[in-house]
């Protein structure tokens, strides 16, 4: 092929329509994979039920997607700068939706399990790619802002809106159709994309083997002491060394990865991402985003259903506010508010907005309509804080790592959202009624923490755009550590 040609094929698509078509599968996907985190929670009842399940077997039926999810992320980032942020998006789409059927004729807890875990692989190729390719494809602040925005949100919205149609699913065609109905909108998405988006530039890159080795080890090991808790105790010397083990693996791996990066090998991840103070505040706030959100998720799912009597379906009418909050703060606030006053006053605000919301979701027993405005809250602070993050990241992670940013995120949110089930979770199934204040006050305090560091990490100056100017025109402001920045390119440090 001619480099003509090349770089034809590389170019973003000039039609506005195109580049409308191309974020909706973009967005599509990224709902789809996120959803699939919590989709099952309502089911686990059923699942338990007709696949005679253990409470743990129920537990890793939820947490093995996100755990292979957030273990290979860093790595999938790598293969997608080599294959194309495209090619890897398509790939992985292709994997979840396979996988997806695997998981509706599992005949055993086994054989879904391990479907979850393909599902998990199929997500991490997936996710690093949406948001290389939004920012390739929408070159200017204004257009590139909002695009990420609603990219982020419609991520959350696919999440928070999982039980809602896996209730109904459950309650009408039983809960392998909520793994069946991801193959035709996989096909959809895949269709809007291939069609629509244009492939980026390959980047040769190398693997680290060893540091994704410590790292699966290290998650795992982690994950399988906080669920096995729920059934054997905190103090099983099984669980405590499992869970010592884990915990020192991953300090293991961040320390090797300065090492080695300071001997110039390749590694997972490039300590100049989280050397950034501002990136950091973002990361974490990534982990407490799904943390908080994940658990909270899992705890009232055992609430209602154990201790209110719902239906998988009443279960997932139960949590409509959520999904209500969290449309009507992505469509006519979270864009307009970050934009005007940045990552840093975005992520303060939502933590502590969720925070809030928890509050009034500590007493298990407390009347619904309490419940109701909890999670009216508490989504309205996600919807501020899930794109702050984000542009917190993508603003001031090094240019040369961006790439790399992006999968560091979604690492950070799914590392999270698989600590937040499976330690909210172990604890709330042993006692439902007393683990319910103890689950929803660590979250609380989490959300207390990811605020504090929003507010001292990350500069007062950001990115303003002025949406008031006319069409094509867009203000410049001076980043902090750089010069000023027009369209042409992402901020700077």
């Amino acid at each position: 092929m001619s480099s003509d040609a090349v770089q034809k094929q590389l170019l973003p698509p000039v039609s506005a329509t195109g580049r409308t078509l191309g974020l909706t599968g973009l967005c599509l996907g990224t709902a789809l994979i996120i959803m699939e985190a919590n989709v099952i929670n309502v089911a686990i009842p059923a699942i338990r039920t007709d696949l005679h399940a253990s409470q743990t077997g129920a537990l890793w039926a939820v947490d093995a997607y996100t755990l292979v999810f957030a273990a290979l992320l860093l790595s999938a980032g790598r293969l997608g700068d080599r294959i194309g942020a495209r090619r890897g998006y398509l790939t992985g789409l292709g994997l979840f939706a396979v996988a997806s059927i695997a998981c509706s004729f599992a005949p055993s807890t086994g054989m879904l399990v391990l479907g979850r875990v393909c599902q998990g692989l199929g997500a991490a190729l997936l996710a690093p790619a949406p948001l290389t390719l939004i920012t390739r494809t929408f070159t200017a602040t204004a257009e590139r802002t909002r695009a990420v925005s609603v990219w982020v949100s419609m991520g959350g919205i696919g999440f928070m809106i999982g039980p809602f149609i896996g209730g109904l699913l459950v309650d009408t065609l039983g809960w392998r159709s909520i793994f069946l109905l991801n193959v035709p909108v996989a096909v959809a998405t895949g269709w809007l994309v291939a069609r629509n988006v244009k492939e980026v530039p390959l980047q040769r890159v190398s693997f680290d083997i060893r540091g994704q080795a410590i790292a699966i080890v290290g998650l795992a090991a982690t994950a399988w002491a906080l669920v096995e808790s729920s059934v054997a105790g905190w103090l099983d010397p099984v669980v405590l060394a499992a869970l010592v083990g884990g915990i020192v693996a991953l300090i293991v791996f961040v320390a090797a990865q300065f090492s080695w990066a300071r001997h110039g090998r390749q590694v997972l991840l490039p300590p100049a991402i989280i050397a950034a103070r501002p990136v950091l505040a973002g990361l974490l706030g990534g982990a407490t985003y799904n943390f908080s959100l994940y658990g909270m998720l899992i705890v009232y799912t055992f609430n209602f259903q154990q201790l209110r009597s719902y239906s998988a379906f009443q279960t997932g009418l139960a949590f409509l506010p959520l999904t209500v909050a969290a449309t009507l703060v992505s469509t006519f606030l979270s864009t307009r508010f970050i934009t005007k006053f940045g990552p840093r006053t975005g992520l303060a605000t939502g933590m502590t907005l969720s925070a809030i919301g928890l509050v009034l979701l500590t007493v298990a027993s407390a009347p619904y309509w309490l419940v109701a405005v909890g999670f009216c809250v508490f989504s309205f602070g996600m919807g501020l804080s899930a794109p702050a993050q984000t542009l917190a990241v993508m603003t001031f992670a090094p240019d040369q790592h961006k790439n790399m940013g992006s999968s560091a995120l979604n690492t950070a949110r799914q590392t999270g959202g698989m600590i937040g089930v499976a330690l909210l979770g172990a604890i709330v199934t042993t006692d439902p009624v007393s683990g319910t204040p103890i689950a929803i006050a660590i979250a609380i305090g989490t959300c207390m923490i990811a605020a504090a560091t929003a507010l001292r990490l990350i500069p007062r100056e950001t990115i303003r755009t002025d949406t008031s100017q006319r069409p094509g025109h867009h203000s410049r402001e001076r980043i902090p550590g750089g010069g000023e920045e027009g369209d042409e390119q992402m901020p700077r440090q």
